[in-house]
């Protein structure tokens, strides 16, 4: 999930900085990793004990999935103009709990 993110980084960086015509694969990019989230909390329930925190930080990455859309969709059609930063701002909070999460943070 860390190294997807950080993919999706560089492509959103792309086509924001660069060469907008890399937000076509921004877009195809998210369409595949989005649904790397969904088993995430299964997973992490599987890893043994313990397993509430890892739980939680799994389910976070769902919950942020979903927020990152809110965001854009909002900032996009003129509802919350600062919705595009904080979208890169959860994406990066994403990376930040994706690589906890690797890392076993909470297994202590």
């Amino acid at each position: 999930m860390a190294v997807a993110i950080l993919i999706q980084f560089f492509i959103a960086g792309m086509s924001s900085l660069t060469a907008p015509d890399w937000w076509d694969y921004h877009k195809i990019w998210i369409s595949f990793f989005q649904w790397l989230v969904l088993p995430l909390p299964l997973l992490a329930w599987f890893c043994g004990k313990p397993r509430i925190g890892r739980l939680s930080l799994a389910s976070l990455l769902i919950a942020q999935i979903a927020l990152q859309y809110v965001l854009v969709h909002r900032a996009l059609d003129g509802r919350l103009p600062i919705g595009v930063g904080l979208h890169a701002v959860n994406g990066a909070v994403m990376l930040v709990v994706a690589t906890a999460l690797t890392l076993g943070w909470n297994d202590a």
